[in-house]
C-alpha cells in the first residue's frame, strides 16, 4: 500500500454555520455541498450508532477537501487542544495573498496569534510566508502563502 496523497481533512465544529461563515465567508474556501446525515452506515463509522450531523464539505482544490462536521447526536463539551499538545494539530491553509486574508480576518475580530513571518528552512518552505490564526471553535488554522521558490522546492523535492 501506497499513500497517494491527502484526500481530505476534518474538523468537528460547534456550529456549522458560524464554521461557514470563517472558512467559506471570511477564507472564501468554496463549499461543494451540505447536508444531514444520521444511522447506517454512516453513523457506524463516526463510532456511534445512533449519531446525527451536519456536514458541509469545502473545496480546497486539487481534489482536497475540508470536511465541517457538526455533531447533533451525541453531544460532547469541546475540546480546546493546543497545537503542541498530543491530539492537537492545526489546519494548513493555502491562501494566494496572505495579507489581503488576515485584513478580511481582523476587520471580522479575528486576530493572529504573531505577525506573518517569512521561513527560510527547510528548502521546501524556503519564501513562504506563514501565521497562526483560530477559527470560531478554537481549532489553530496556519494560513500560508507560497512563493514561486518554495513552490519549486517542493515540485523538485517530489521527483
Amino acid at each position: 500500500m501506497t499513500a497517494r496523497g491527502l484526500d481530505h481533512a476534518s474538523v468537528t465544529v460547534a456550529n456549522l454555520d458560524r464554521s461557514l461563515r470563517f472558512y467559506h465567508g471570511l477564507l472564501k474556501i468554496p463549499v461543494l455541498g451540505r447536508g444531514v446525515d444520521e444511522g447506517p452506515p454512516i453513523a457506524g463509522s463516526a463510532g456511534h450508532a445512533r449519531s446525527r450531523f451536519r456536514y458541509a464539505d469545502l473545496d480546497l482544490g486539487k481534489r482536497q477537501i475540508l470536511e465541517l462536521l457538526q455533531y447533533l447526536r451525541p453531544r460532547r463539551r469541546p475540546l480546546h487542544p493546543t497545537p503542541f499538545a498530543p491530539g492537537g494539530g492545526h489546519i494548513g491553509i493555502l491562501v494566494e495573498d496572505l495579507d489581503a486574508a488576515l485584513d478580511r480576518l481582523r476587520a471580522a475580530g479575528v486576530h493572529a496569534r504573531f505577525d506573518p513571518i517569512r521561513l527560510e528552512a527547510p528548502s521546501w518552505w524556503a519564501g513562504a510566508r506563514v501565521v497562526y490564526v483560530s477559527d470560531p471553535d478554537g481549532t489553530t488554522v496556519e494560513l500560508v502563502e507560497r512563493s514561486r521558490r518554495s513552490r519549486a522546492s517542493r515540485s523538485n523535492r517530489r521527483k
